[in-house]
């Protein structure tokens, strides 16, 4: 496996996944994201700062206070294990936050959790990892290769069986049989590959879990928790659920509410600018504007009711001091700046109030974390996030930590590359006009004569400079040349038939590598399909308690 790989340039302003097996991405380095995160902490906890009747510093204190304590207390509940955490009650202490989906993600993402440990580590500090349960999930099932190393397809294995779209806090498991038997498929499906995954060691927590609850969000965290904690990962762990119903939230929550025409503008405006200057057509990329319903507004909000699992959009309409939240056509909640915050209090016992994408980093950034942990995905729209807090909140966004990491399946892949094929591609057209380029012996020399006197007659017959009578009379003639020198590349042609063929033989034969290479080398796979050591490695460069001298030292990690 290669050593840590940091950058702290960018192309075009595009973070770029690492391309070899083992290679981790960090946009700034680990050393300036540790420096970074010092001083977001000193600037986001400025007295001057302020968010409604709160000051900034305040609101974050009082949201790390609320999120850690409910973070202990599930991380706690769900692995079964009591969190050994001298920092969890020392406010000061920096607090590295990162986040994802619930599902069993590729190693790229994993990645993210941990840099937060090691970073925490170097630091005295906090990782933390918020369970990013109010997207809808997309499939109960990973992708894992099988066919043959030649001929690899995609097959996928499921954990559960199929269910309508819903969100993940909403998803239970329906069929306890797929489910238990889960990790002896994906086992026996890798086995072709002489792969013992990683999948082995980790999926008897989730069964003893799902004895205790039915939550599929709680069974794939645990497992995955438990497994962090082997290799030495402290960190916290609390879906986003939990957040959205924090005192804390609802102070943040209230705010934007209370200003939703502004926020909905400033929200739409940063949309439409990124759109122009990265060259975007599409208006729902790389997220939809904010409607307008008459007099209400749509927030970057999701609802939906403990029984209806279908996301609906928010809209909020004021007039005066009065507000209305309103989703699917409903008032959901009639309220005014005085009751609004024990009203959403209400809201969310019987309702699920919840953040999209952007209102989930922007709460995590500016009230929580003291460094922000991207993946590659939300990097790449999160200077959207920078302006609109730089435009709603009047302050200079917070910087963040961009990391990702690439592992590759120990499976022998083919040596071939697209230069190759293009090479290929290109001689195998050079045939088709220029055989006479690759050809000897007595069939070719009279024709290679032959093709050479009439390109010397075409250029000598060049009618541009002619009068148009002149041109016309040429006319039979250039077209007979042409006729005849097509006839003469084709009988060289004919004669390199054996090559051609051997060439087209060789191309297919490379893009049928190339295609193998696509599976073979998928970064995307889940990282449990992996021999434990594989994943492990990458951790340890990570999480080693040797990247505290490293740090402290200021140097620069690289390859």
């Amino acid at each position: 496996m290669s050593p840590l790989r940091n950058s702290n340039q960018t192309l075009d302003r595009r973070y770029q996944s690492p391309a070899n097996s083992g290679e981790v991405l960090a946009v700034p380095s680990m050393t300036d994201a540790l420096v970074d995160a010092r001083m977001n902490s000193q600037e986001l906890n400025q007295p001057k700062l302020r968010i409604g009747s709160l000051g900034f510093s305040n609101l974050r204190i009082q949201a790390r206070s609320e999120i850690i304590s409910k973070a202990v207390e599930w991380t706690n509940r769900v692995t079964g294990q009591a969190v050994a955490c001298a920092e969890c009650s020392h406010h000061a202490a920096l607090l590295f936050v990162t986040g994802h989906q619930p599902q069993l993600a590729h190693a790229g993402v994993w990645a993210k959790t941990f840099a937060a440990a090691g970073l925490a580590k170097s630091s005295q500090g906090l990782g933390l990892n918020i369970i990013v349960d109010n997207d809808t999930v997309g499939t109960q099932a990973i992708q894992v290769p099988t066919g043959t190393r030649e001929n690899p397809q995609y097959q996928d294995v499921s954990f559960d069986s199929a269910q309508p779209q819903q969100p993940w806090e909403e998803l239970k498991i329906q069929d306890r049989e797929l489910f238990e038997s889960f990790g002896e498929r994906v086992d026996t499906a890798m086995a072709q590959w002489g792969i013992n995954p990683l999948l082995n060691e980790m999926w008897s927590n989730a069964i003893e879990v799902s004895r205790q609850t039915d939550s599929m969000v709680e069974c794939l965290a645990a497992c995955r928790i438990l497994q962090e904690r082997s290799w030495g990962n402290s960190n916290l762990e609390l879906p986003l659920s939990e957040i959205c119903q924090t005192e804390s939230f609802i102070e943040f929550l209230s705010h934007i509410l209370l200003n939703s025409q502004l926020f909905h503008t400033s929200y739409n405006e940063i949309v439409s600018r990124y759109r122009r200057e990265n060259g975007i057509r599409n208006d729902r990329h790389p997220v939809p504007d904010l409607q307008v319903e008459e007099d209400a507004f749509e927030l970057p909000f999701w609802f939906w009711k403990a029984n209806d699992v279908e996301r609906g959009q928010v809209f909020v309409k004021q007039n005066g001091a009065e507000i209305q939240i309103i989703c699917k056509n409903e008032v959901i909640l009639e309220s005014n700046e005085a009751t609004l915050k024990d009203d959403l209090r209400e809201l969310q016992k019987f309702g699920k109030l919840r953040t999209r994408a952007l209102t989930t980093t922007l709460f995590s950034r500016l009230f929580l974390a003291d460094l922000f942990i991207h993946g590659i995905g939300g990097a790449k729209y999160d200077e959207m996030t920078d302006l609109l807090i730089n435009e709603f909140y009047g302050i200079a966004p917070p910087k963040f930590l961009v990391l990702s990491a690439t592992l590759h399946l120990p499976i022998e892949d083919f040596s071939v590359t697209e230069q190759e094929v293009i090479s290929l591609k290109s001689k195998l057209r050079d045939y088709e006009f220029n055989a006479d380029r690759y050809l000897t012996g007595p069939e070719v020399d009279p024709l290679e004569v032959k093709k050479q006197k009439l390109i010397e007659q075409h250029w000598q017959a060049q009618t541009a400079n002619l009068p148009k009578r002149e041109r016309v009379q040429l006319r039979r003639t250039n077209r007979q040349r042409h006729f005849d020198l097509k006839r003469v590349n084709e009988e060289l042609a004919a004669l390199a038939k054996n090559d051609v063929e051997q060439l087209e033989t060789q191309l297919e034969l490379a893009n049928a590598k190339l295609r193998a290479n696509t599976i073979l080398k998928n970064r995307e796979f889940s990282a449990v399909i992996y021999p434990e050591n594989e994943v492990h490695q990458l951790a340890s460069q990570l999480m080693d308690q040797s990247l505290k001298d490293e740090l402290e030292n200021s140097s620069t990690l690289t390859t």
